[in-house]
């Protein structure tokens, strides 16, 4: 498993958006490109690797001085960049149009926003298949004087219902911007802005930067709400005090902010993209980290600066074009009974057939009213169980008659075209069945045949003051290490089960009463330890060790993920 070092882009690359495509990752940036042309487009494969491609598209008329925060998003075979213009003092967000994610765009002459200030637009799919369109606007009738986020439902790629509701308006100390700014009559100014919006388990998460670059309290948080249609504003997590934003300035890190996020190569973890100074202040530069939950807790392992895990590539990676005439099929062997696949189709007709070693087992398929629009299938397979996505929205959930491990895809009356074919070992349960959280009631479960080499992440709780809980992240049957929770006077370790010796310091701010974060990564007949981003140590492990176990008492479990290699 290689490495990768922040930034992944060393030269100017502000306020970062990156769209996942076809299996192909597209990155926008503020600004005029070295081609005289507005925003930036590279292309990378990997989240690591970037290659600059040509501005996304000509300068307006005018003379706009500031051309900010682009962000593309595909709808119906078109691409459409959402991005702010104006002279810093005034900004519009307007849409242009392209065919390819490359560009080159151009302006539908349509500007969205009626407000004198609008910047940072983010487009926002919802679980119902509505658009909304987030961006950032002034408050000038507040106590808390300054910028603030608010959204809108879109009627079209190009209209919203003229209908702003606050989401996240400045509150804290942390959100000062300046004491005492001149340019907006001297008053003591706040920012909240560069929106980039999540659905997890039912509820939304609206990330967001906050303050100003140069004070060290600057940096990324979020804020909560169970629905999108409501007045109120929703619930901010840091107040800067007791709780921190979750990406901040420190150390040798200046400035990160204005994220988006992307799933990463295995389709499984997602990454926070965002931007940070330069060591010599001279450009804003692209870094990534992941980010995952624990819990209703939003976390960013980051931001990094020492050599950290690369994003996990598919075992089976197939870019394409892949074009099928009526009735063909192309098979791709997944080696084991769970695994995740996403695959873009395009056509009037295309299918995923589950297959098992004596055949077809079920036929997942859809047909579509524009044979240029490209869609996004979402396969993933558990044992017997299994579910079927199509641009996002669940069209199957069930069980097979047989665990699948294998796949085609096919067509039917007419051809269709896939791309960006990528097969992912290993499965990932939220419990949602058990209400979200699956209680240990003094038994181990076990977990496997996995992989030889793997990334396996746990969120565990105590409930009640004697609960324990314990891992066993590597096993050749029921043999290996198990790693147990335990309190050593006013401290937190873990301890190898049965033995109770403690192995691992947990830091003071570790709280076992809420869910907490471990990562374990296999390989080599080693298994290196995580807390959240922190690195406990690594266990020896049996040469054979595939399973996996998780037991305790009086302690839950709200998400186990496994993500391996054939």
């Amino acid at each position: 498993m290689t490495s990768y070092l922040n930034p992944v882009y060393p030269r100017s690359f502000p306020d970062p958006f990156v769209l996942k495509h076809q299996g192909e990752y597209w990155g926008y940036c503020t600004g005029l490109w070295h081609d005289g042309r507005a925003f930036g487009v590279m292309r990378s494969v990997d989240l690591v690797h970037w290659e600059p491609l040509a501005g996304a598209m000509e300068p307006l008329p005018g003379g706009h001085t500031c051309y900010w925060a682009p962000e593309v998003a595909y709808e119906a075979g078109r691409f459409h960049l959402y991005y702010s213009v104006g002279n810093e003092e005034r900004m519009e967000i307007r849409v242009a149009v392209a065919e390819h994610p490359a560009g080159p765009f151009l302006d539908a002459g349509r500007r969205l926003t009626s407000e004198p200030f609008a910047i940072d637009a983010h487009v926002f799919v919802d679980r119902h298949g509505e658009r909304w369109l987030f961006y950032a606007t002034d408050f000038l009738e507040r106590s808390h004087v300054g910028t603030g986020t608010v959204r809108d439902r879109m009627l079209d790629p190009f209209t919203l219902a003229g209908d702003p509701r606050p989401v996240t308006l400045p509150r804290h100390d942390w959100h000062v911007y300046h004491p005492n700014r001149p340019e907006k009559g001297y008053v003591r100014w706040h920012t909240v802005e560069g929106s980039f919006v999540l659905d997890r388990k039912g509820i939304y998460y609206q990330m967001f930067s906050g303050g100003n670059w140069q004070n060290p309290t600057y940096g990324v948080s979020y804020a909560t709400s169970r629905g999108l249609g409501g007045a109120e504003e929703w619930e901010q997590a840091a107040d800067g005090i007791q709780v921190l934003p979750v990406l901040r300035s420190g150390g040798e890190v200046v400035g990160p902010g204005h994220n988006s996020v992307v799933r990463g190569p295995d389709n499984r973890q997602l990454y926070c993209v965002y931007h940070r100074w330069s060591p010599d202040t001279s450009a804003r530069v692209m870094a990534i980290d992941p980010l995952d939950w624990a819990g209703e807790r939003m976390l960013v392992l980051g931001p990094s600066t020492t050599p950290r895990p690369a994003p996990l590539p598919p075992a089976i990676l197939d870019l394409g074009p892949r074009r099928l005439e009526a009735g063909e099929e192309v098979r791709y062997a997944a080696g084991t009974s769970s695994f995740l696949v996403e695959v873009s189709a395009q056509g009037s007709g295309f299918a995923v057939v589950l297959e098992d070693a004596d055949g077809p087992l079920l036929r997942l398929g859809s047909s579509s009213r524009s044979e240029s629009t490209v869609h996004l299938l979402r396969v993933e397979v558990d044992g017997p169980r299994g579910s079927f996505t199509l641009d996002g929205a669940l069209l199957w959930q069930g069980f097979l008659e047989r665990p699948a491990d294998r796949l085609a895809l096919a067509t039917g009356r007419d051809a269709a075209v896939f791309s960006g074919f990528a097969l992912t070992p290993g499965w990932e349960d939220l419990f949602l069945e058990e209400g979200g959280r699956l209680r240990a009631e003094g038994s181990e479960i076990f977990r496997g045949p996995a992989f030889v080499e793997y990334e396996l992440i746990v969120n565990a709780r105590l409930d009640d003051e004697s609960g324990v809980w314990t891992i066993a992240p590597a096993l050749d049957g029921e043999s290996g290490p198990r790693l147990r929770l335990e309190r050593r006077e006013a401290a937190w370790g873990l301890a190898f089960s049965g033995a109770g010796e403690q192995i691992f310091p947990l830091p003071a701010l570790f709280d076992p009463f809420r869910d907490q974060q471990f990562r374990f990564r296999k390989m080599d007949g080693k298994v290196e330890v995580s807390w959240e981003g922190t690195l406990l140590g690594t266990l020896q492990v049996p040469e054979g060790a595939t399973r996996i176990g998780l037991g305790g008492t009086g302690a839950s479990f709200e998400m186990v993920r496994m993500t391996g290699k054939k």
